[in-house]
């Protein structure tokens, strides 16, 4: 009982705390120089923000680099963390002349006239609607916090001329698009063999393994049930199709814990959800298997052979509201594993790259490897230094 009283006590001076820290900051000199990267309000180095920090660092430029860190995540040298919501983080988000972040800003926040305030975004092109466009599946709270960080935001980035066009609307956005590409992307532009090598070496795996990789979304159940493909078939099918030894990468979303899902992992099939880095597991395989999730559009730009392998579809049909169909997508569609392992025998690589080539001139891609640059040029034009 007493902690139920305390605990909202606790909470409202800790919001009260972080307002007067706010209010007394904004008025200290604004730092040009200094820069605070946000990945899901504190979560590890990764995603959009990851890639545009890392070409702050490639170039040395003695800027003041702050990486919004819950915990004692391993950063490289020239990135300071700072914990979110503390008076420290209240003071460096105040004075940093310019914020980026790859979700809502759902706490306070005082954005001042001069700071440079870029929304990466996380997902990147997906099926799911986001944001105004599945308003109904969101919290009152969410929407207007979400409305007033729109306000606020002085630049969105979008991977392909389809966003550009849907982003405005969906964000409640009237604010300028950066059209070259999104920072994360930027790695399917570069020699893929480090990346390879590297994933290897992460999984014990002989040099010349071939990988598939199993990267499913989540159920708003959190059911896993639905994530039962065979995987003795499956690589007995690869190894039939495309010849070579075969591993089986399997990522769940993190929505999901992967220790909720019961699987027994071997030396073939292995557990890649702790893995740090998903677009370097999108490098290292040589097909991909998912169902809904935003990574599928990922292959097409690459190039590689992808599957699509989704038994409860059809409730899902009726269930959610999805941007695209999946028959729209240049990947076939399979219910069952019987028509998944026929599909994959039946591989027409020809067709599957024609289909790619179309998806993608209809989606108009942005990404070249350059969207990182683009980004930290921008910051410095419009820090004036």
């Amino acid at each position: 009982m007493i902690k139920k009283l305390i605990l909202p006590v606790y909470l409202w001076a800790h919001r009260l705390m972080m307002k007067i820290c706010w209010n007394i900051f904004i008025h200290f000199p604004l730092d040009r120089k200094k820069v605070v990267f946000s990945n899901f309000n504190g979560g590890g180095y990764g995603d959009n923000p990851k890639f545009i920090a890392q070409e702050f660092l490639k170039r040395n430029l003695g800027w003041k680099l702050y990486w919004v860190s819950a915990s004692n995540y391993d950063l490289p040298q020239g990135l300071t963390p700072v914990r979110p919501n503390t008076a420290a983080f209240a003071w460096h988000m105040a004075t940093a002349g310019t914020w980026i972040d790859d979700t809502r800003k759902l706490y306070y926040f005082k954005k001042r006239p001069g700071q440079f305030y870029i929304q990466t975004w996380h997902g990147g092109l997906g099926l799911k609607k986001v944001e105004k466009d599945c308003e109904e599946a969101l919290s009152k709270e969410y929407v207007a916090y979400a409305k007033i960080d729109s306000k606020n935001m002085d630049l969105l980035l979008a991977c392909c001329r389809w966003e550009s066009e849907s982003y405005r609307e969906a964000f409640w956005y009237d604010g300028p698009i950066l059209e070259k590409g999104i920072p994360k992307n930027d790695i399917y532009f570069e020699d893929p063999a480090p990346y390879i090598r590297k994933v290897h070496q992460h999984f014990g795996l002989p040099e010349g393994t071939k990988l598939a990789l199993y990267a499913p979304t989540y159920r708003d159940s959190r059911k896993t049930d639905m994530y039962n493909l065979d995987y003795s078939q499956l690589l007995s099918t690869l190894e039939k199709r495309f010849g070579g030894s075969w591993a089986v990468l399997v990522r769940m979303h993190p929505n999901v814990s992967y220790k909720d899902y019961p699987l027994t992992y071997t030396d073939r099939i292995l557990n890649a959800s702790p893995y740090e880095n998903m677009q370097e597991l999108l490098v290292a395989s040589d097909i991909i298997i998912s169902d809904y999730s935003g990574c599928a559009f990922d292959f097409p730009m690459i190039g590689k052979p992808g599957f699509l392998y989704a038994e409860d579809y059809e409730e899902m049909k009726r269930t959610k509201d999805y941007y695209f169909q999946l028959e729209e997508l240049p990947f076939t569609l399979a219910l069952t594993n019987e028509q998944l392992m026929e599909q994959i025998e039946h591989f027409d690589e020809k067709d599957y790259q024609k289909r790619c080539k179309e998806f993608c001139d209809m989606l108009g891609f942005y990404d070249d490897g350059h969207a990182s640059k683009a980004v930290v040029d921008l910051i410095l034009e419009k820090m004036n230094v």
